[in-house]
């Protein structure tokens, strides 16, 4: 009572009559004590004298070439991709594989060299489980606790540049054997193979201390290729540009820059920007400004440096502009346009009539040679065609329609006389008449001609002629074109080696207007480059080398522009063209690359491009610049200030680049 109470004994099996009993089995003897460890087996005897031998062996016998080695390629799986292989290094190598490292892959097996680049990592991997398993989650996450961790190795991904076959890289048609050796190249062969030799240094290559990406400024086969200087506001391509003008003005490069914002009117300064200052000193640079700066700004207009020595005022010549890009670049209706080119075509004839052009037979071959195209009519101003235009509004008022009337009346009478008397009696009829078109050029003098001929060429719709007017009176209030005061554009000064000449568009009204500086300019240093080139062809001489920077170029080349304006284009992919034999470079900028049309960035081949964030911008850049893998695209939308993306023609492979700080002083843009 009271106890605990007694814990029943195991009752023994119930036996089941319908069965036999099983027959009892000899006990068998008990074994030996043994001292076995029940976790760990002592190895087999011969095994343990393999690894006493092992152990044994000198470091010194291991293969020295293999001392070497920072990786081994790994095996192919199913999701291996061509021209990608991986490789596998130990956790004290692994900071050698950085991004962009290039190496050399020794295929022993077959006795085959490539050379690849790092595209991929390095990334760590535990050596005795899985990444993702439970006990190395566990392990990294109880990371406060524990100071265990799993040992670990890298694994990269080497893109092959090619197989090395007699000093010579050829595309690969194999792969690496697997267990190859992997080896780094040093900064000097890594830069040979890269292809950056010259004197232009664009700034140092990602994943090296030392490593420049360097071009060569007067090898014909890059610069005039064309440029894009490409990215977001505040990623760095003011900078890049200001250090470009730098170095090609050091190359003895005539720079020409269409400058929209006047930040580059004070480039013959250093730069005082402090925090530019320290990076030049970090990279052991020195602030300097370029040695002969000319700052150019239209007529009528102020330039932000507007004390400099070197500063030019200039006007634009209208005989100089093609009448199609005019008829483009002011948005004239279909309508205007079929007027404003009878016009032309008019004031031509009228500009032969008052022997203004051409007066002698050299003249007249060179009127034969004058493709409207690309340029204008020598010596017709604005004026002349305002005139002419003025002579048609008034040809179809009713005080024009009655004295054409009139006339007609009296042509029958003219018929029977001499030309010289017709001429006579018309110059006294406008003598008498008490009004008539009002004409401000030397048009005015001979007022009955100008009618005469308008009325050969007659036209209808008052209302089109008097809008055409509006334009054309719009264009002639910008007070830039045939400014008797102001020179034209000095095109050979501007071609002067080593010169930097500066476009100050800042203080024009529209981009319009600047479009029409931009055209006119381009075209007068084309043609100019190619007098040269054949002049110094003949003469078997080297010619200057240009270079054309163009700012905001989505405003002067977009789409809907390209679109409306198609002969402008033609004008600029003419440039282009020969600008590649002839020397003569263009690099366009913009933060807006999504605005410019395929025909133009097709013009590219090089590509300096910093930061960008819209992944459709991204994606239509791919396409366009198809070079470029896209494991550098990756980065493009995490790119720091000042850091690009660059690819030239003479270099091997695009390149993540920490661009040079610019030495120059450049204006901020508010």
């Amino acid at each position: 009572m009271g106890g605990p109470a007694a814990t029943p004994a195991p009752s023994a099996p119930r036996s089941d009559p319908s069965r036999p009993a099983a027959p009892q089995q000899p006990r068998s003897p008990a074994a030996p004590a043994s001292p076995r460890n029940e976790v760990l087996s002592p190895l087999p005897g011969d095994a343990q004298k393999e690894f006493e031998e092992l152990a044994k062996a000198s470091p010194l016998e291991l293969d020295p070439e293999l001392e070497k080695a920072v990786g081994f390629t790994h095996f192919d799986t199913s999701s291996s991709e061509d021209n990608l292989i991986t490789v596998l290094t130990t956790r004290a190598d692994l900071q050698k594989l950085a991004s962009q490292t290039l190496v050399r892959v020794k295929s022993r097996e077959d006795n085959r060299s490539y050379l690849g680049v790092v595209v991929r990592g390095p990334f760590s991997e535990p050596d005795a489980i899985a990444a993702n398993s439970t006990m190395a989650v566990g392990v990294v996450v109880q990371g406060k606790k524990l100071t265990y961790t799993f040992d670990y190795h890298g694994r990269a991904d080497i893109e092959l540049l090619g197989e090395e076959v007699d000093d010579k890289l050829e595309p690969p048609v194999l792969r690496p054997r697997p267990k190859s050796p992997v080896f780094l190249l040093d900064e000097k062969e890594s830069a040979r193979v890269l292809g950056l030799g010259g004197s232009m240094c664009l700034g140092l290559v990602a994943g090296y201390a030392r490593m420049e990406a360097r071009l060569d400024p007067r090898d014909k086969s890059i610069l005039p290729r064309h440029t894009g200087i490409i990215g977001t506001t505040g990623g760095g391509k003011s900078t890049t540009v200001a250090t470009l003008i730098h170095h090609a003005q050091a190359a003895g490069i005539a720079t020409i820059v269409f400058d929209v914002e006047g930040e580059y009117t004070h480039v013959d300064q250093p730069t005082d920007h402090a925090a530019m200052v320290a990076a030049l000193r970090r990279r052991g640079l020195k602030a300097e400004g370029v040695k002969d700066l000319h700052i150019h700004h239209l007529t009528g207009r102020d330039s932000r440096n507007p004390r400099h020595q070197n500063l030019h005022r200039f006007s634009l010549n209208f005989s100089s502009l093609s009448p199609y890009a005019i008829a483009e670049i002011l948005g004239m209706t279909e309508a205007q346009q079929e007027r404003f080119h009878k016009a032309y075509d008019v004031t031509k004839l009228l500009l032969e009539d008052f022997r203004i052009f051409p007066r002698n037979e050299q003249e007249h071959q060179q009127m034969l040679d004058v493709d409207e195209h690309s340029t204008g009519y020598p010596r017709m101003t604005l004026l002349h065609l305002l005139d002419v235009v003025e002579a048609y509004i008034y040809s179809l008022s009713d005080e024009g329609k009655e004295e054409g009337r009139s006339k007609s009346r009296a042509s029958s009478r003219k018929r029977s006389v001499s030309e010289e008397e017709s001429e006579t009696e018309e110059a006294e009829d406008a003598e008498s008449a008490p009004r008539g078109p009002r004409l401000r050029s030397e048009f005015r003098e001979q007022p009955h001609r100008v009618m005469r001929r308008v009325r050969e060429q007659g036209s209808k719709s008052e209302v089109s002629w008097k809008a055409l007017m509006g334009r054309l009176q719009n264009l002639r209030r910008l007070n830039v074109f045939d400014v008797g005061s102001a020179p034209g554009v000095d095109y050979g000064a501007m071609l002067t080696p080593g010169r930097v000449s500066v476009i100050d568009l800042s203080d024009t009204d529209s981009p319009q207007h600047n479009n029409l500086v931009i055209a006119d300019i381009l075209r007068g240093l084309q043609e100019t480059q190619e007098a040269r080139y054949q002049a110094a062809h003949e003469q078997k001489q080297s010619i200057t080398p240009v270079l054309i920077i163009i700012e905001e170029a989505h405003e002067f080349l977009s789409a809907s522009r390209i679109t409306q304006m198609p002969v402008l284009f033609e004008q600029v992919a003419k440039i282009a063209k020969r600008g590649r034999k002839r020397w003569l470079g263009l690099v366009f900028v913009t933060q807006l690359p999504q605005h410019l049309p395929n025909e133009v960035l097709g013009l590219l081949n090089n590509f300096i491009i910093h930061k960008i964030t819209d992944s459709s911008v991204i994606s239509r850049m791919q396409k366009t610049a198809g070079n470029i893998d896209e494991s550098l695209w990756n980065r493009v939308s995490r790119l720091a200030p000042g850091q690009a993306l660059v690819s030239f023609s003479n270099f091997a492979r695009p390149l993540m680049v920490a661009v040079d700080p610019a030495p120059v002083k450049r204006l901020l843009v508010d």
